[in-house]
């Protein structure tokens, strides 16, 4: 007997029709080699979207050594570094709380992009182990250092989705 509420069933709903339609949902078969490559790094072509994407497809893929953790370090800004780092401290932030589900979703959706200026929010909601949890990815051009022109990550704030919990 389904025990939600028909506001609940709607948002159900509607989440669906965002994850049918989310570009780049699913990784296709022998393509875990090709989001650990140590050959992704910021580059100043990548658009704010592709850096978060490139970091959700590295953790969603991550193995025994890590390989997606630190390839998701990588674009992080130093700011964020100096705050989450180093990467020993990172993967354990990874592995536990309300980041671990960036390891091990089912299914994802991307909301549009925000950007203005040198400053960029991109809102993901991630589905698995029966949460639904939103990430706000805050970014920034940098203008400066080795990745000067690249947009990498300042912070990525986990929220509950809109109270939804995914029926098992």
């Amino acid at each position: 007997m389904n025990r939600r509420s028909p506001r609940e069933r709607i948002a159900a709903l509607i989440l669906g029709i965002l994850l049918l339609s989310a570009a780049g949902a699913g990784a296709q078969p022998g393509s875990r080699d090709l989001h650990l490559s140590p050959n992704l790094v910021p580059k100043p072509e990548l658009t704010p979207d592709q850096v978060v994407q490139i970091q959700l497809n590295a953790l969603r893929h991550n193995d025994a050594h890590n390989r997606g953790i630190e390839v998701a370090f990588r674009f992080a800004s130093p700011d964020n570094k100096l705050n989450t780092g180093p990467l020993p401290r990172f993967i354990s932030m990874m592995q536990q709380g309300p980041y671990s589900l960036m390891l091990d979703y089912e299914n994802l959706a991307y909301h549009p992009l925000e950007v203005v200026e040198n400053q960029a929010r991109q809102r993901v909601t991630l589905i698995g182990a029966g949460l639904v949890v939103d990430y706000e990815f805050y970014l920034s051009r940098q203008s400066a250092g080795s990745c000067s022109g690249c947009w990498l990550t300042d912070a990525v704030i986990a929220r509950r989705a809109s109270g939804l919990q995914v029926q098992s």
